[in-house]
């Protein structure tokens, strides 16, 4: 295993076994799955849960992938993954696509535990050995063979007592592989697969993204939605600006500064939109500085994110759209007619 995605699932109702929480973990390669139930998500019992029921089992990653959460931030976890000699890396905040193939196997794994659990809903935890093994025997689309295929070289088979396959219980067909492609043959066909899957998903992503790369010292709306005691998050807006470009990480990573003078943070380009209008910046005195911000000219409109915004004329009590170059933003001044614009999230 070179790299592991591992992902917490839950709050689930308290089993009889005192569960509450899925542990899942995932190798990127073989889309091998492991599951361990917990009674908690702390960082020690989530390492615990690790090492006893995967590492020591098939063996240590090269590097561990998870998101923000508090129980893979702490030290504890960190100081494991020093003594494994494991790389940890981590998603960008509010952007779970980065750690995707874990999120789409806890979504598949919640819906069969929504069928196979007693209506009581104590008894999910014992089933999930059983949905493991269904998962691990299922053809993958992107690798052509099954989990099981591309990490043992073998296929779960159901026997009944006279050591017979049962009808209906022979298991799903090698899709792409056949019976003679075993062991590192078939790391070799799993991994033309991936690259050819691989760049059809990319392409097919491509088709339908919107939004451009963003300039060191530009400024951006940034998506940073928040709950605050005593306000509607109804009618509250979800974007925050302006905010500045810093330095470019990757090809979608961007380290921007939140305002006024705020901290630093790694996000993701889909959480960005371009800010245009006059805004107010504070200087290092502490006094307010006007700017008049404009839209670069590379800017062309169809890569411009969409950005609405909806006036009620005061003479026919009617709703007229405002061009979003013509109005002002929220919480900053312009010559414009004062509006609040939100722009909408780019893929």
């Amino acid at each position: 295993m070179e790299r592991v995605g591992i992902d917490v699932l839950g709050p689930f109702p308290r089993s009889d076994k005192g569960n509450r929480f899925i542990l899942t973990a995932m190798d990127y390669f073989t889309k091998w799955p492991e599951a361990c139930c917990l009674p908690d998500q702390e960082a020690e019992t989530v390492v615990d849960a690790l090492v006893e029921g995967m590492f020591s089992r098939l063996r240590v990653p090269e590097a561990i992938h998870t998101d923000q959460g508090r129980n893979f931030e702490s030290k504890v976890f960190a100081a494991k993954c020093e003594e494994l000699g494991s790389h940890k890396t981590r998603t960008t905040p509010l952007h779970p696509q980065s750690d995707g193939l874990v999120e789409r196997f806890n979504h598949t794994l919640a819906e069969q535990l929504a069928i196979v659990a007693d209506k009581h809903q104590r008894d999910w935890d014992t089933h999930v050995s059983l949905l493991l093994m269904a998962y691990r025997s299922a053809a993958q689309d992107s690798t052509a063979c099954s989990p099981a295929d591309a990490g043992q070289g073998d296929t779960y088979t159901g026997r009944d007592g006279n050591g017979e396959t049962p009808r209906g219980a022979q298991g799903p067909p090698r899709v792409g592989l056949c019976e003679e492609v075993a062991g590192p043959s078939a790391h070799n066909f799993a991994r033309n697969k991936l690259l050819s899957a691989g760049q059809r998903q990319k392409r097919n992503y491509d088709v339908h993204t919107r939004g451009r790369h963003f300039q060191v010292g530009e400024l951006v709306w940034v998506y940073n939605p928040q709950r605050k005691k005593g306000r509607c998050p109804k009618v509250d807006s979800d974007w925050v600006g302006p905010c500045e470009i810093l330095e470019r990480l990757g090809e979608v990573v961007y380290r921007v500064q939140l305002p006024p003078r705020g901290r630093k943070v790694a996000l993701h380009r889909d959480r960005l939109a371009p800010y245009r209008g006059a805004a107010r910046l504070e200087t290092p005195t502490g006094e307010t500085e006007k700017t008049t911000v404009s839209a670069p000219v590379s800017l062309r409109p169809s890569n411009r994110p969409v950005m609405h915004s909806v006036a009620e004329n005061p003479t026919t009590g009617a709703a007229s759209s405002i061009p979003p170059d013509a109005c002002g933003s929220p919480g900053v001044t312009s010559t414009s007619p004062t509006m609040s614009v939100r722009p909408q999230r780019a893929r």
